[in-house]
């Protein structure tokens, strides 16, 4: 039996997330942002495709597929609703995602299992000294760090 507890992280009408997924078993994460109107359970399906980020990324990390990970868990954290999160522009979203990435790889030796960070950013998104933007990709870095060892 597969148990799924989903809430409300289907919903992502004017709702824009950062998510995480963890996989402690083959030590990775995945950090991610939408604002797709079915939120970031909607959006795996574009990581899990075979044509998949998150899917390629696991493959060249691990040698492995997906699949095998029987410990998937997404982590969900609603971003403002604020047409600067919510909007069609990305920059907000795109430095939050950076920098809580950015955080996590160097939260991530002091944790058990430590983990790698297999999502990556090509660019420097260019709101990340926005005051809020560091703010909120802090309090997603902490409240990770704090809850690691429950998942």
């Amino acid at each position: 039996m597969i148990i799924s507890n989903i809430y409300n992280i289907h919903n992502g009408i004017d709702t824009a997330y950062i998510y995480i997924w963890i996989s402690k078993a083959f030590k990775i994460i995945y950090i991610g942002m939408t604002n797709n109107s079915v939120g970031p359970i909607g959006r795996a399906e574009g990581h899990f495709n075979s044509k998949g980020t998150f899917r390629k990324r696991f493959l060249e990390e691990t040698g492995l597929g997906i699949e095998l990970a029987s410990d998937m868990v997404l982590l969900s954290f609603p971003l403002p609703k604020k047409r600067e999160y919510t909007g069609v522009e990305s920059s907000y979203r795109e430095s939050v995602e950076y920098l809580v990435m950015k955080e996590l790889q160097l939260q991530r030796g002091i944790l058990n299992p430590n983990y790698d960070v297999v999502s990556w950013h090509d660019r420097y998104p260019r709101r990340t000294s926005n005051t809020e933007v560091l703010s909120l990709a802090k309090n997603i870095a902490n409240s990770f760090v704090l809850n690691y060892s429950s998942f």
